[in-house]
């Protein structure tokens, strides 16, 4: 059945089941409830309202001012959630074709990382394996835009719904998720529902098996190394390595006096790192660490 099938079948069903609530709520007959029902069917094709949309906003009370009024303001949100759906179709489709192992063959490989450079936003020199999924939930309208020179293996899951960045030459392994959205709780009353979560990946970042990169982590700093089967729930400095769940760092690649060096002749002067700010989170990671040492010592 075509989506457009689906609709119209939950319009009449919940539309005539919504109207039988307005009818009982009014005390009204059975005239009334047929007079309601047409009119949810007309504010669905003039305004995009839902049924139960027409009875939260009690639609069926208001004057003519107001119907217009709230009815516009729906219309801008169903076009905005049309073309979203739209695109989730495309998207679903676009997936549906080219994850296959088909295209593991020699040639078809080509072709498959050509398609998605092309969907996506991706530079040139990128490499995509087999079941790579890149898609957005719950209407949220978020991008992605991929550097150069990134891999992303096999099984490689991407939510993009809340804006994702990811710089050149990163490396994703196999098996890595990577959430940009998350879910208002009850202890939250200020949000509701889905909310983005924006991620920022610094260039040369490794990122390896099976990690998952949770909505609270917001970047990932430049040549950081995560180790497989990490659960990352905050952010990670430049050059640290981690591992674990949740995830710790327990070293750096580069001390402070070895990244003014290294940095001359890798990056531009925008792109290096602040050595002030590089210094402070490797004195405060030295000095959890002897602490940890002392403890083991006490044992």
């Amino acid at each position: 059945m075509s989506l457009l099938l689906k609709r119209q079948k939950q319009l009449l069903q919940y539309g005539w089941l919504h109207s039988g609530i307005i009818m009982t709520e009014c005390a009204k007959g059975f005239v009334y409830r047929v007079q309601v029902f047409f009119d949810i069917i007309s504010c669905y094709y003039k305004y995009k309202m839902w049924s139960n949309q027409y009875l939260s906003e009690k639609f069926y009370l208001l004057n003519k001012e107001d119907r217009v009024a709230i009815g516009n303001r729906y219309k801008e949100r169903g076009v905005i959630r049309d073309n979203w759906q739209k695109d989730f179709v495309e998207n679903r489709k676009f997936l549906l074709k080219y994850t296959s192992r088909k295209y593991e063959d020699a040639i078809l490989r080509e072709k498959r990382t050509l398609a998605y450079k092309k969907r996506y936003n991706m530079g040139d020199g990128c490499f995509v394996e087999y079941n790579v999924e890149l898609s957005r939930q719950h209407y949220l309208e978020g991008t992605i835009k991929i550097g150069k020179n990134v891999i992303l293996a096999k099984n490689v899951f991407i939510d993009y719904s809340g804006d994702v960045i990811i710089e050149d030459g990163v490396k994703i392994s196999a098996d890595v998720k990577i959430e940009s959205h998350g879910h208002a709780s009850y202890a939250n009353a200020q949000q509701t529902g889905a909310y983005k979560t924006p991620l920022h990946i610094e260039k040369n970042v490794r990122i390896g098996t099976g990690t998952i990169i949770m909505e609270g982590c917001k970047r990932i700093g430049k040549e950081a190394r995560i180790g497989a089967g990490s659960v990352i729930r905050s952010n990670i400095p430049p050059y640290a390595i981690v591992i674990g769940n949740p995830a710790k760092i327990i070293g750096f690649a580069l001390s402070p006096e070895e990244l003014e060096t290294y940095e001359e002749g890798m990056y531009t002067t925008e792109e290096r790192t602040n050595i002030d700010q590089f210094k402070k989170i490797y004195e405060r990671y030295l000095s959890s660490r002897s602490k940890d040492i002392i403890k083991l010592l006490k044992l």
